[in-house]
């Protein structure tokens, strides 16, 4: 007997299919998928915004880092970097600090 192999994706459109078919409750198809309500209700929520493609995976990284330099600084440094190649970062943090 072979393995049956499914991706997320699969799992994840099957699951709307299953829900537009309205043969099953909320609780009963997340308990066949074995997910909880309330990531059915995210999956059911992402494919009404956006279609079938709002149904893969997304990244789990920060949208904010709390400590990234901020923009204008960023800015700054990349400016003085390519006036002048041949400085340092010791160099360029003390020329922006006596600006």
């Amino acid at each position: 007997m072979p393995w049956r192999e499914s991706c997320a994706m699969d799992q994840r459109v099957s699951f709307i299919a299953d829900q537009r078919s309205g043969l099953w409750t909320m609780t009963e198809l997340c308990d066949r998928y074995e997910i909880s309500r309330k990531t059915g209700y995210k999956w059911l929520e992402r494919y009404r915004l956006e279609g079938p493609g709002g149904l893969g995976d997304r990244s789990h990284a920060a949208w904010v880092h709390g400590r990234a330099t901020p923009q204008h600084i960023v800015d700054a440094i990349v400016g003085l970097r390519r006036e002048r190649p041949s400085w340092g970062p010791r160099k360029i943090v003390s020329k922006l600090e006596a600006r």
